[in-house]
This record gives structure tokens, C-alpha cells and sequence, in this order.
């Protein structure tokens, strides 16, 4: 997860999301998926789950590979290198406009390219509005100075 981190620590989408505070850019969900898969290998949980209610209709070796592929393929790379949805419209946006981030933007309060986020889009358009002027290096570094890692 350090690696992964240290890859994204100094993005931000335009949309406000510091890479490094995204579980997906900072390599947290990549990392649960290869230790969960581990685990279940380790305890041999695929050889004794038939005896427990439903674990029969579980099928581990889909599990196995399904945890080795979130394992392996979810980890985003931030907007700046290629990641995030390749059709993000906040991205596209800024991108068209000249926006590093979207605080610049006088329409930032009523824009619906945020929708797609959904209850998370309010938060992000408030943090921006509340950003307004601010480098985005001074908010990155705000944002993770509380993390732990």
C-alpha cells in the first residue's frame, strides 16, 4: 500500500479528490482483496465452509480468482497518469475549460457533472467552493497530513 500511495500522494482530480485519500488510489482496496484472498487460502476456509449454513453454495475457486483480479486491476493511477473513469465528465470538463480544479470554475455549485458521484457529489462541491484560491498542492497537503500509513 506505501508504494501505491507514494504514487498518487501529490494528485488531485479536478474534481477535488486527493489520490492519496481514495482507497482505490492509495492501494487499500487492492491490498484487502490480495490479503482476504490469502487468508482464506491460509485457513483453509474453501475445505471447511460446506459445513457451515450457505457455505456450500459458495464457490472458492471463483472467489479465489475474482479476489486475485480486484487484487491485481483496482487500483487507480489518478486522473494526472491515466486513471479514473476514462469517460469522467468533471475531468473532461475541466480539461475543456482550463481548470486544474474545479474551484476555479464560477459554475462549480450548480454543476451536475458531479451527479454520477452521487451522496459524495455535495461534499466534494462544498469542499471545493470552501478551496477557492487555495493552491492544490496546499490542499493535498492538508488532506493528508492526518493519514496513517
Amino acid at each position: 500500500m506505501k508504494e501505491a500511495f507514494d504514487q498518487v500522494k501529490d494528485q488531485m482530480g479536478p474534481c477535488g479528490i486527493a489520490c492519496a485519500t481514495c482507497d482505490l488510489g492509495n492501494g487499500t482496496v487492492a491490498g484487502t482483496a490480495r490479503k482476504l484472498r490469502e487468508y482464506l487460502r491460509s485457513y483453509g476456509v474453501a475445505t471447511w465452509a460446506p459445513m457451515v449454513p450457505g457455505g456450500a453454495d459458495v464457490n472458492f475457486d471463483d472467489l479465489d480468482e475474482t479476489l486475485g483480479w480486484v487484487g491485481t486491476y483496482t487500483r487507480c493511477f489518478g486522473c494526472e497518469q491515466g486513471g479514473g473513469p476514462p469517460d469522467c465528465a468533471i475531468r473532461t470538463c475541466s480539461g475543456e475549460r482550463g481548470y486544474e480544479l474545479c474551484s476555479e470554475c464560477p459554475d462549480l455549485e450548480g454543476c451536475d457533472r458531479f451527479d454520477w458521484l452521487g451522496d459524495y457529489a455535495h461534499r466534494l462541491r462544498e469542499k471545493l467552493g470552501k478551496s477557492r484560491g487555495r493552491s492544490k498542492r496546499e490542499i493535498i497537503e492538508e488532506e493528508i497530513s492526518g493519514m496513517e500509513l
